[in-house]
C-alpha cells in the first residue's frame, strides 16, 4: 500500500496546485513531496520486506482477462523511481532558491507528470502500465506549448506529441492483440510473459509494435527528430524531466516489457543494434558541428541512450548492469549539465557557444560545477558515468566487437564536443551577450549543484549502494 502513495501524493499535490493557479505561488510544495517521497523510498529499501516493496490489488477485467493494480519497487524500476524523485527534489529546490517566475498551474503540472513517472516504474501490470505511459505524455504536451519558447515551439510541441502517440497506438494494438489472441490468465507481467514467450508465428510483429513506441521515447535514431528541438525550445526545468527522466521511461520499458516478454524472438532485432550505434556516431558528428549549447547537449544525449540501448541486448550481465547503473548515472549529470545551462540564460542570455567566454572569472563557482558535469559527460575516472561506461563497452567488446569500435568513436568525440563547449564558455577572455543580473545565485541553487556533483562524483568512488539497490 505504501508505493501507492508514490502515486497518489504527487497527483493530490498537482491537483491542488492547479486548483490554486491564480494564488501565490507555492514553489516548495513540489520540493516538499518530492523530498518526502525519496525519505519514504530509503524507509521501504531499509525495511526491504517484499510485502513493503510489492503490492496487487484487483482492478477490472478485459476480455476475461484480468488486470491488477500491481506495483513494484524491486531491481531497476526502484532504482528509477529513486531518480525520479530525486530528480524532482533538486529541481524543486533549485527552482524556488533561483526565484524563478512560474505559475502554480506550472508546479502542477510537473507534480502530474512525476505522478505519471513513478507509476510507470512502479507498474507490473501491462495495462496499468500503458496507462500511466500515456498520462505522462498530457501534461508534458501543456508544458512544452503554454511555457515553451521561440518560434518552434508549437511545430516542436505537436512533433513530439505526433511522434509518442504513434507509438503508443502500436503498443495499444499490441495489448490489444494480447488480449483478444493470446487470452493471458493476467495482463500481469509474468502472465503475459507465459503466452508471448512461446513461438508464435505472430510474435516477431507483436515485438515491433512495442518496440517501436519504447524506441521513440529514448529516442533511437531514425526516431530521434523530434528531440533535439523539444529541448531546445522548451523551458529548461521541462527539459530536464524530458531528458533525465522521460528518456529513461523508453529505456526501462525495453528491458521490463521488450526483452521481458519476448525473450524468443528479440534476437530477430539485432540488426537494430547496428542502426542504433550509426545513431550513436551521427548524433556525435551533430553534436560536434554544433554551436546551439541546448543542441550540443540534446544530441549528445542522443549518443548517451544509444549505448545504453545497444548494451542491454549484449545479454551478459555486465554489460546490462553498467546498463542499468548508467541510466541513474546519466540522470544526474544531465540533470547538473541542463541547471548550469538555465543559469547561464538567465543570468547571461547565453545561446551558443560564442555568447559568452571566461566564465571562470566573471562566476569562477558555476564554472566549477559546469566543469564537473562536463568531464563526467566524458566519462571521465572517478565520475559514476565512467563506472557504467567501462562495463558496457567491456561487454560490447565481447559481444561484438565491431560494435565496441564504433562505440569508442562515439566516446572519443564525446570528449571532442564536450572539451569544445567547456573550452568556449569557461576559458578566454570574459564577454557576454548582457551584463549579468546583479543578484547571485543563492544558497539553494549552489547546494543542488554541489549535492548532485558530489553523488557524480561519490558514486563515481564507491559505486557499491546502487549494485546494492538492483539486487534488492
Amino acid at each position: 500500500m505504501l508505493l501507492s502513495l508514490f502515486i497518489i501524493v504527487p497527483l493530490i499535490a498537482g491537483i491542488f496546485l492547479l486548483l490554486m493557479k491564480d494564488q501565490q505561488p507555492q514553489k516548495w510544495l513540489g520540493a516538499f513531496v518530492s523530498g518526502v517521497l525519496v525519505s519514504g523510498f530509503a524507509y521501504l529499501f531499509v525495511k526491504g520486506g517484499s510485502t513493503e516493496l510489492c503490492y496487487h490489488a484487483p482492478w477490472f477485467t478485459f476480455n476475461n482477462v484480468k488486470t491488477y493494480f500491481a506495483l513494484n519497487a524491486q531491481g531497476l524500476g526502484g532504482l528509477m523511481l529513486l531518480l525520479s524523485n530525486l530528480v524532482y527534489t533538486a529541481l524543486f529546490v533549485y527552482l524556488a532558491s533561483s526565484k524563478q517566475k512560474y505559475s502554480n498551474a506550472f508546479y502542477g503540472l510537473l507534480m502530474l507528470t512525476l505522478a505519471g513517472l513513478n507509476g510507470v516504474f512502479l507498474a507490473e501490470d501491462l495495462v496499468l502500465f500503458y496507462f500511466f505511459w500515456e498520462i505522462v505524455l498530457i501534461p508534458v504536451y501543456f508544458l512544452i506549448g503554454l511555457w515553451g519558447h521561440g518560434k518552434d515551439k508549437i511545430k516542436a510541441n505537436m512533433t513530439f506529441f505526433l511522434y509518442t502517440v504513434l507509438g503508443s497506438m502500436f503498443m495499444l494494438a499490441g495489448i490489444v492483440y494480447i488480449g483478444f489472441a493470446l487470452k493471458p490468465d493476467s495482463f500481469m507481467l509474468a502472465d503475459v510473459q507465459a503466452v508471448t514467450a512461446e513461438n508464435y508465428s505472430t510474435n516477431t510483429a507483436l515485438a515491433l509494435l512495442f518496440l517501436i513506441a519504447f524506441v521513440i521515447k529514448i529516442p533511437i535514431f531514425p526516431f530521434h527528430t523530434w528531440q533535439p528541438t523539444a529541448y531546445k525550445t522548451s523551458a529548461t526545468p521541462i527539459t530536464v524531466v524530458l531528458s533525465a527522466l522521460m528518456a529513461k521511461m523508453g529505456l526501462f520499458a525495453v528491458v521490463t516489457w521488450f526483452l521481458g516478454l519476448f525473450p524468443t524472438v528479440s534476437n530477430l532485432f539485432q540488426y537494430i543494434l547496428y542502426l542504433a550505434i550509426f545513431g550513436l556516431l551521427y548524433a556525435s558528428l551533430i553534436a560536434l558541428s554544433s554551436k546551439n549549447v541546448k543542441k550540443i547537449i540534446a544530441y549528445s544525449s542522443i549518443a548517451h541512450l544509444a549505448l545504453i540501448f545497444v548494451s542491454l541486448f549484449t545479454e551478459q550481465a555486465t554489460g546490462v548492469t553498467g546498463a542499468y547503473f548508467q541510466m541513474f548515472s546519466h540522470g544526474l549529470v544531465v540533470l547538473g549539465l541542463w541547471l548550469c545551462v538555465d543559469i547561464l540564460e538567465r543570468r547571461y542570455n547565453v545561446t551558443d557557444i560564442d555568447s559568452i567566454r571566461g566564465l571562470a572569472i566573471t562566476n569562477p563557482t558555476i564554472a566549477i560545477f559546469m566543469m564537473i558535469f562536463g568531464v563526467a559527460n566524458i566519462s571521465l575516472p572517478l565520475t559514476s558515468a565512467f563506472i557504467g561506461e567501462f562495463m558496457m563497452l567491456t561487454s560490447l567488446f565481447a559481444y561484438n566487437p565491431i560494435l565496441c569500435v564504433v562505440a569508442c568513436l562515439g566516446v572519443i568525440l564525446s570528449a571532442v564536443y564536450t572539451l569544445r563547449l567547456l573550452g568556449a564558455i569557461l576559458f578566454g577572455k570574459p564577454k557576454t551577450a548582457k551584463k549579468a543580473k546583479e543578484t547571485k545565485d543563492g544558497f539553494g541553487v549552489i547546494a543542488v549543484l554541489a549535492i548532485i556533483a558530489l553523488l557524480i562524483i561519490g558514486l563515481g568512488i564507491y559505486p557499491a549502494p546502487i549494485f546494492n539497490l538492483l539486487a534488492h
